[in-house]
């Protein structure tokens, strides 16, 4: 079994609200200097270019990858603001192949707090996910104002999800690991999980995480694309006290489903490592 903890489908509102899709490829740049790194040598990721929800469906089917947590996200006007009710109508139309994380709004915490009792109430949520280093303005994910949203999730035994590295803010002090420690620490009995491990900063967020137990994360393509720098940082973090603590994920729609399980794969992690973060970790946080 493959369980990926983070992917944003183009379906509904993830095509028509938000900037996810139509996803530049490869061939769209004139210059090869001008392709973004975390693009290059994308394979089999067409129905990013369409933002065919057919075709992803396809692509999935035969990528070997079994369940996805659709995360939403909730952020500045201009950035993808998906409607949470498209999130977690996936969750409810494909039982067994999706669960939902709605987003919520960091500039909003009073908000926040309400759509996540309807999302609770409505849909039966298991967490949800959150992205401050880009709402307006812009906060650090242990900025006092969002306690109540934190305690709501305590409250409810919700996972609490944030995206984290030098690509989920204005600049790299959002995506710094002492913000999350500080959070982790003031809410023990939170699940804290970190999109990206806040790279660059992976050094100090090991640390982070090897202080807080409630801390769980999965590096996506930070850790699956060939010689990403620090990447094998997380890999020794895997194959050592962290191996209860991370998730496999994609992230798509910014690297493909199969080409990410297959480099994934190719990582030099230790056997029982591997079915730790396929899937084992997964399915006991999320409880399934």
């Amino acid at each position: 079994m493959v369980i990926d903890f983070r992917t944003r489908p183009p379906y509904k509102g993830f095509v028509t609200e938000g900037n996810f899709f139509p996803r530049p490829m490869e061939d769209n740049f004139r210059h090869p200097e001008d392709i973004p790194g975390i693009y290059l040598n994308s394979v089999g990721i067409e129905s990013a270019r369409t933002g065919d929800f057919e075709l992803y469906m396809k692509e999935l089917e035969e990528s070997g990858i079994d369940m996805q947590v659709v995360q939403g996200r909730m952020v500045r006007p201009g950035m993808a603001r998906v409607n949470n009710d498209d999130v977690c109508e996936m969750e409810q139309l494909f039982p067994g192949k999706f669960i939902s994380f709605p987003a919520v709004d960091a500039s909003d915490p009073e908000g926040a707090v309400k759509e996540i009792e309807r999302c609770y109430e409505t849909y039966h949520i298991r967490g949800i996910a959150m992205e401050p280093g880009w709402c307006m303005p812009p906060k650090y994910v242990d900025d006092r104002s969002l306690d109540c949203i934190y305690e709501k999730c305590e409250e409810l035994g919700l996972i609490c999800a944030f995206t984290l590295s030098v690509l989920a803010g204005e600049d790299l002090t959002y995506c710094n690991p002492l913000n999350v420690q500080r959070a982790a620490l003031r809410f023990p009995r939170v699940t804290f999980t970190v999109s990206h491990g806040c790279w660059p900063y992976v050094q100090e967020f090991l640390g982070a995480a090897l202080h807080c137990q409630n801390i769980y994360f999965y590096p996506d393509f930070f850790m699956n694309i060939p010689n990403m720098p620090f990447g094998d940082e997380f890999v020794r973090a895997a194959n050592s006290y962290m191996r209860y603590r991370m998730m496999f994920a994609t992230s798509y729609p910014v690297r493909p489903l199969k080409q990410s399980l297959e480099q994934f794969m190719e990582l030099p992690l230790e056997e029982e490592v591997k079915e730790l973060l396929l899937y084992k970790n997964a399915k006991r946080l999320l409880k399934l």
